[in-house]
């Protein structure tokens, strides 16, 4: 009910500042009322719109914040957003705060539309690129982000990709095709070195995959294939052609190897070595890709097992004189059998020193029997027939020789492989001179020219490397020579008070000329140790001065690594205090770099430093993080609670509040992004609450109010019965009291005992009514000015005479004067009759001051 039917009686007498103030309280109260009607019409209003423009018009008038949020959850328009985050920047943070983080959302996505946009283009200009390479898909892959990239864009990106994917699957597959068709080249070539017969399918086949090749180079994913491939595929389809060429030219000749050697192994027994050898040598020349591993294995085969399988010659019977001769002769025996063997193991180089030295034996002393006449006629006969075959053969080999050097010159061959090549030919040439005889003079000079214009490349290189070494042994010189005077310059013997040595510029210029001299190339052998020795040594009065001070650098960087690690992690500063140290750290590494691997070891163990206490300063958060959760839950939970007591009797609520504010004062803090929301759930269900006991206290009070009419009026009807001389029943009085509810404590005792006098009817009571009605009128009129209700129009003049005294009193007692609580406890207090008028004015103060209880 309202506030002054629970306040004691006894209180002090309120100060007349005070009464005069009441009726701007009472104002007050009806704007109030007034404003919360005019709030839920707004409210209302606010949530029947349905369009942006008529929402952005209405934010732009209300004077309610909670009508201008929620008519903003229609605006989502750019130029409306930003409309309104203008106009209410300063004046409604929250509808602020929607509207720039609607506008962050749209720019946020409007980004990843261009982004998606110019992905979409990329593969666009990607897919009409002549030559596509999978690492730019790649690359467009990595870029592409379709969790929030609009619909349509993210089907154009698919279409675009799609392509691509076929694209470069066509590549693979052109790929794979160019790859097979060397493969099968290279197959039909092997099978034809084999075979060493040409076949009319094997021409269609080559024709077959050349075809196919023109078609891998003439299709639209051709710049996709690898250069080498068609480069190869060229040089294999050439060679196979040659190869064919010669197949087909030289097919008879092929043919007539074959029979002869199929001949021979069929007539093998009446066959002897120089018949197989005269007849093989007989045979045409074959080019050097025809020839053939097969046919030539099978030659030597037969030569060697008949060499294997002719018998050897039975010993000759010698009369006893040539025995008694060939005994005192042992050296010419031995040497004629020494040069047999040889010629028919067919080493002619041996046979000809053995012919040498019979040659060297004075015939004339030592006269040989007619038998060794005859044995060295026969051997010598067949040496001349072995060294004409040899010189033939020979110079057969000395001119495929000279052909071959003068094929070099047109190689382009590297020069340490010419060189090599140029020395395997003269070998080959010297191993001809021992086993087919000397060359003719102009075979070999024919040879020598080629070989020597064959060389001249690789002279020249040799010249230019060493004309290079020689420059590199005087650039090595004079970089020794800049290093002394360097040293000297930048560490004087006498240094200046004060002079401190740039020990960066003296690391990098260290640096600099140790990697200029590993640069430097090749120098003479004679020259490298002494030139390597003097710049040891001359780095090296840099270098003893620099490695002290490094020393001293590495010592700031171990107690910059102490100070890092014995940082606290949990106080407040330690994360500057961290970025100080790295700084300095950073301030030390530009004064005075370190080796790489000390430089490396150092700033690894200085992170670790650094990353532990990040970890703990992480873990530490995670740890409040989870607290907060915690906190929100326990939050969450009491908010449920709160809302759940809106149910509860209306004799628990204040209970039920007290101790909810109380448990929501000692929790604990919840996470940011959410606390603002939690706040206002548990302040709306703390409302909830207030406004129900609020408005059982106003439904109470009007109850208050209700039973003070009528116990009012029970008390008047009284004594208008005692002031008529009724006598009236005091038992029917007190039922009709007793049915009355009971008043709050002040006005139960007051009008309790009004009434009880009224009973007792004590003598003069009647004449005490009629004599108070004066008395009555005045406090009335009195109750009236305070409470600001109109008076009657009559008693005008005797009002604006009271609040003068009322006025002039108060400021007499310096403030204090009654209110309108304790002039409605006089008045009901004071007996005295009051007529019809005078007793709607008292109801109507009583029904007056239920505002003032809304408070």
């Amino acid at each position: 009910m309202f506030g002054f039917l629970f306040k004691r009686a006894d209180r002090t007498d309120r100060k007349a500042p005070q009464a005069a103030v009441a009726p701007q309280a009472a104002l007050r109260a009806e704007a109030r009322q007034v404003s919360d009607q005019a709030r839920q019409q707004a409210l209302q209003q606010a949530q029947a719109l349905t369009d942006e423009t008529a929402a952005v018009a209405f934010i732009l008038q209300s004077a309610f914040a909670d009508a201008r949020l929620c008519a903003a959850q229609l605006v989502q328009s750019p130029a409306a957003l930003e409309q309104v985050l203008q106009a209410c920047r300063n004046t409604d943070r929250r509808v602020a705060k929607l509207m720039q983080g609607r506008l962050d959302s749209g720019r946020q996505q409007q980004q990843v539309a261009e982004k998606a946009a110019a992905s979409v283009a990329q593969a666009q200009r990607l897919l009409q690129e002549q030559q596509l390479m999978p690492n730019q898909v790649a690359e467009l892959d990595r870029g592409w982000d379709a969790k929030d990239a609009p619909a349509g864009l993210q089907q154009q990106f698919s279409q675009v990709r799609a392509a691509l994917a076929e694209r470069l699957a066509a590549q693979a597959d052109l790929q794979r095709s160019a790859i097979g068709v060397l493969a099968s080249a290279r197959a039909l070539h092997l099978q034809l070195k084999t075979a060493m017969a040409a076949e009319p399918q094997d021409q269609q086949e080559l024709d077959t995959l050349e075809a196919q090749m023109a078609a891998c180079a003439s299709h639209a994913e051709a710049p996709a294939v690898p250069r080498h491939l068609a480069a190869e595929f060229a040089q294999e389809a050439q060679a196979l052609r040659k190869l064919l060429s010669d197949l087909q030219q030289h097919q008879s000749a092929l043919q007539a190897r074959s029979d002869l050697l199929a001949s021979w192994e069929s007539t093998a027994e009446t066959l002897d070595a120089e018949t197989l050898k005269a007849g093989w040598s007989a045979l045409s020349r074959l080019p050097a890709a025809l020839f053939d591993d097969s046919l030539e294995q099978r030659y030597q085969a037969l030569l060697k097992q008949y060499t294997v399988a002719t018998p050897s010659k039975p010993e000759r019977t010698r009369p006893p004189a040539a025995t008694a001769e060939a005994s005192e002769r042992p050296q010419i025996d031995a040497t004629l059998d020494g040069l047999e063997k040889a010629l028919e193991d067919g080493a002619l180089q041996a046979a000809m020193d053995f012919d040498k030295t019979l040659r060297a034996v004075d015939f004339k002393q030592h006269k040989p029997s007619a038998a060794q006449s005859s044995r060295l006629a026969q051997a010598r006969a067949e040496l001349a027939r072995l060294q004409g075959w040899a010189r033939w053969g020979g110079n057969v080999s000395r001119e495929e020789l000279t052909k071959a050097a003068q094929e070099l010159q047109q190689q382009a061959l590297a020069p340490a492989e010419l060189a090599k090549k140029i020395g395997s030919l003269r070998a080959r040439w010297k191993s001809l001179d021992v086993s087919s005889g000397p060359a003719p003079k102009t075979l070999w000079e024919g040879f020598d020219s080629a070989c020597t214009s064959a060389y001249a490349p690789v002279a020249a290189h040799f010249q230019q490397q060493a004309e290079q070494r020689q420059a590199n042994q005087g650039s090595a010189r004079a970089l020794i020579d800049e290093v002394q005077q360097y040293a000297q310059a930048v560490l004087p013997a006498e240094q200046p008070a004060g002079a401190a040595a740039d020990w960066k510029a003296i690391a990098q210029f260290c640096q600099q000329k140790q990697q200029a001299w590993k640069n430097l190339g090749p120098i003479n052998r004679s020259e490298k140790k002494t030139l390597d020795s003097s710049f040891a040594a001359a780095i090296q009065t840099l270098l003893a001065p620099l490695a002290q001070q490094q020393a001293g650098e590495i010592a700031k960087r171990e107690q910059l690594i102490a100070e890092a690690a014995q940082l606290p992690a949990n106080q407040r500063d330690t994360a500057e205090r961290v970025k100080e140290l790295q700084q300095r750290w950073q301030e030390h590494a530009k004064a005075l770099p370190l080796p790489r691997q000390d430089e490396q070891e150092l700033w690894q163990r200085f992170r670790s430093a650094c990353d532990a206490i990040f970890a703990q300063r992480k873990e530490a958060a995670s740890s409040a993080d989870a607290e907060r959760r915690d906190n929100l839950r326990l939050r969450e939970e009491q908010c449920a609670a709160l809302e759940a007591a809106v149910n509860q009797p209306a004799a628990e609520l204040p209970k039920i509040l007290q101790q909810a504010q109380q448990e929501w004062s000692r929790g604990g803090q919840v996470p940011r992004a959410l606390q603002a929301q939690v706040e206002a759930r548990f302040q709306a269900a703390l409302g909830a609450l207030q406004a129900r006991l609020e408005q059982g206290r106003r439904q109470a009070a009007l109850a208050q109010a209700d039973a003070l009419r009528d116990k009012l009026v029970l008390c008047q009807q009284l004594e208008t019965a005692i002031a008529a001389a009724e006598n009236p029943l005091e038992a029917d009085w007190r039922n009709r009291w007793q049915a009355l509810p009971r008043l709050a404590p002040a006005f139960e005792k007051v009008v309790a005992a009004r009434f009880e006098r009224g009973l007792q009817n004590a003598d003069g009571y009647a004449a005490t009514l009629e004599s108070q009605r004066p008395a009555l009128q005045q406090e009335l009129l009195l109750a009236e000015i305070l409470a600001g209700v109109d008076s009657p129009p009559a008693l005008s003049r005797e009002r604006l005479q009271l609040q003068v005294e009322v006025l002039q009193a108060s400021l007499k007692a310096g403030g204090s004067a009654k209110n309108i609580e304790q002039q409605l406890l006089h008045i009901c207090n004071l007996p005295a009759l009051m007529d019809e008028a005078a007793l709607q004015r008292l109801l109507k103060l009583v029904a007056q001051a239920k505002p003032a209880a809304d408070k």
